[in-house]
């Protein structure tokens, strides 16, 4: 080894904000004349500085002294505590032999409390909340009570009693304060209370603040109290000079009148009574006649039936329905093969159901017999149905289509790998009538 480095203090105790300075020996044990870079490792490197950095000139045998200064911020980032370091010291001809000696610092525990009040100055008539904020701006946790007396007007509570605050950090407590009677009307009374917030450490804080303790009955309630007794005075006397002899006119009218059409309509209504006994009669004797001429038909159907002979046809009702369904590049229309009504028959539709499993986006139209049916945009359904009390009527050669345009394809979030193509279907549903012979 051509090169030995030494700290004269391996172990250095630092107080925040302040310098601290360890001597560094260098000796050149090598031949030739040698060259060092200086540089500390570790967490502590990034307040460390080395004096000088660059060591030349160095013969062999010879000594030289480098100071390492340690200058840690007063901060809560830096933590208290041992920290561990090293010093590189690289030759410059040989350094495939740095040496690396390593020592420890313990930085000191610092207390650094602020708190404040806010808001100051509250008012109610019941009470307030403040909010008490303690800040420890140092580097080790620290616990800190709040002592609020009561005062002789004033309850003071403060919730929770104590907090613990890490370094860096802040914490909040609610600090209630109540008036122990009330001020029913007059002036607001201002009552100034105190708050302490300390340590076992360190030197307490007071905070001063105010609470305004305002009247329950506000001053204008005396008068708004007595504009209203005016208004309920003046309306009574509305009402019973005016608004009341009014009314009943008015009622007393309109029950004359009521009385005077009921008595109009019961004399109409008897008219229409009787008129109503003749025409029953007349229809009585009209039914009669039907009665009769419908005897004799029924006696010439039956001796037609006896010429001629039953009809033997009658309609077979069968149920019909189908899935159309296709898959639609992006930019295409396509159309799946038609369903068509077959010859002498009658189809009757009254469901459908469209499905657009991946969200795709274009459209889709059902047509029959050339008339549009549906015409919806993808991109506003996933599944809807169609169900109609009267049924869509087609007949022979008709034919029920589906068109999709598929303009985009969706992106189902669990479908690995995503759709290429639209994805689109309509489900129909119906009844087909057809004659059969029997």
């Amino acid at each position: 080894m051509t090169t030995t480095a030494r700290l004269e203090r391996p172990t250095v105790q630092l107080t925040a904000g302040t310098v601290e300075q360890v001597p560094l020996q260098i000796r050149n044990d090598g031949e030739i004349v040698e060259g060092y870079r200086i540089e500390v490792l570790g967490v502590p490197g990034a307040w460390a500085s080395v004096e000088p950095a660059e060591i030349t000139g160095l013969f062999p045998g010879a000594e030289t002294t480098a100071t390492i200064s340690f200058a840690p911020p007063r901060s809560a980032s830096v933590p208290a505590g041992q920290l561990s370091f090293g010093v590189r010291v690289v030759p410059t001809e040989h350094p495939e032999q740095t040496v690396v000696p390593e020592g420890m610092v313990e930085v000191l525990p610092f207390l650094e409390t602020t708190a404040e009040l806010v808001p100051r100055t509250s008012r109610g008539r019941r009470g307030a909340t403040h909010h008490v904020a303690v800040d420890n701006r140092g580097n080790v946790p620290v616990t800190v009570r709040l002592d609020a007396p009561d005062q002789d007007a004033l309850r003071v509570e403060a919730r929770p009693p104590a907090l613990t605050v890490p370094p860096g950090e802040a914490a909040f407590a609610d600090l209630r304060v109540a008036p122990r009677s009330r001020i029913w009307r007059g002036a607001s009374v201002t009552h100034p209370f105190t708050l302490t917030v300390h340590t076992e450490e360190t030197t307490p804080v007071t905070l001063e603040g105010t609470h305004l303790q305002e009247a329950v009955l506000p001053p204008w309630f005396l008068k708004a109290l007595l504009a209203l007794l005016a208004l309920l005075l003046l309306l009574a006397a509305l009402w019973f000079l005016v608004l009341r002899p009014t009314i009943e006119s008015t009622a007393r009218r309109a029950v004359e009148e009521e009385v005077a059409q009921a008595n109009e309509a019961a004399q109409e209504a008897a008219v229409a009574a009787q008129q109503a006994g003749e025409e029953a009669g007349q229809a009585s004797n009209a039914a009669q006649a039907a009665q009769g001429a419908a005897t004799e038909a029924g006696s010439a159907a039956v001796e037609a039936n006896e010429l001629v002979g039953s009809p033997t046809l009658d309609d077979l009702v069968v149920p019909v329905g189908d899935r159309f369904q296709v898959n639609t590049a992006p930019g295409a229309t396509q159309s799946p093969e038609p369903f068509v009504v077959p010859a002498e028959g009658t189809v009757r539709l009254t469901d459908f159901v469209l499905s657009n499993p991946q969200g795709d986006f274009g459209r889709v139209e059902v047509t029959l017999d050339g008339r549009t049916l549906l015409d919806l945009a993808l991109e506003n359904f996933r599944s809807v149905d169609y169900h109609f009390q009267e049924p869509i009527v087609a007949g022979e050669g008709a034919e029920l289509t589906m068109t999709v345009r598929c303009d985009e394809v969706g992106v189902p979030p669990a479908q690995d790998p995503p759709p290429t193509n639209c994805d689109t279907s309509v489900l129909y549903g119906g009844t087909l009538l057809q004659p059969v012979e029997d």
